[in-house]
């Protein structure tokens, strides 16, 4: 009797226990394939980064002489690499896209980082950081591009404004 309810509980806190265990060595899994792969694509080309961050299938980072940022989307063909010398921007922006329901209720549509360069002949660079129709769930991006936006804003050089003389 009491080795058939030690054998029955320990089925049953495997039951419960193991789905979950497995939950998270995937997630881990998933997310250090992802890291391998992508560092395997910045590995030649010359940037040191300090700061850097992963989620879901992006990359992005900070070079150690906070000159460039590196966005990198990786999905399952090819991956898109984005560079960007901080001197070249004047500006960067936060992009949101709620859509409102009957019931009131805000969902975030997309979410985007737009950078402005100096050059009017450089298009906007809009670098997505969430989208409903690729991620079914947010995962802090909000806080995530807020944190993004205030480390490129303070590492854009300022420009220097000389007055014309008359």
């Amino acid at each position: 009797m009491k080795i058939s309810l030690i054998f029955i509980s320990t089925l049953l806190t495997l039951s419960v226990f193991f789905p979950l265990f497995l939950f998270i060595y995937n997630g881990f899994k998933n997310s250090s394939n992802i890291k391998h792969k992508i560092e395997a694509l910045l590995k030649n080309n010359g940037i040191v980064y300090g700061l850097k961050e992963v989620w879901h299938h992006n990359f992005i980072a900070l070079s150690t002489d906070k000159t460039q940022i590196t966005f990198v989307h990786y999905n399952s063909e090819n991956p898109i690499i984005n560079t960007i010398v901080l001197a070249e921007i004047k500006q960067c922006n936060i992009l949101k896209n709620q859509t409102r329901q009957k019931d009131k209720v805000i969902s975030l549509k997309n979410l985007d980082l737009e950078f402005v360069f100096k050059s009017s002949d450089k298009p906007n660079l809009i670098i997505n950081f969430f989208n409903l129709d690729d991620d079914l769930s947010e995962d802090y991006e909000i806080k995530r591009i807020e944190k993004w936006h205030q480390i490129i804003k303070t590492s854009i050089p300022e420009q220097i404004t000389v007055k014309k003389a008359s």
